[in-house]
């Protein structure tokens, strides 16, 4: 199973700005690959999902990335 990473919600200007839950995004932005040590093309080798246009970078992405990495490398 792969790891997906999770995004917030767009905004509605009667909401004030303010999004409380978060939901299953499209992929990991390059960003959130560099921070958690690993290239594009690492990941689309190890099957991670990529999103390209996302420019966002989230510490709990950072984080589930770097799990999942540990998990390849004890089953390897």
């Amino acid at each position: 199973m792969t790891a997906r990473p999770y995004v917030k919600p767009p905004r509605h200007i009667s909401d004030r700005g303010v999004a409380g839950r978060l939901r299953l995004g499209r992929g990991f932005s390059e960003c959130e690959l560099s921070k958690a040590g690993i290239s594009v093309e690492k990941a689309r080798r190890i099957g991670l999902p990529l999103d390209l246009r996302r420019r966002s970078c989230h510490e709990w992405n950072i984080k589930i990335l770097k799990e999942h990495l540990s998990k390849l490398s004890e089953t390897s």
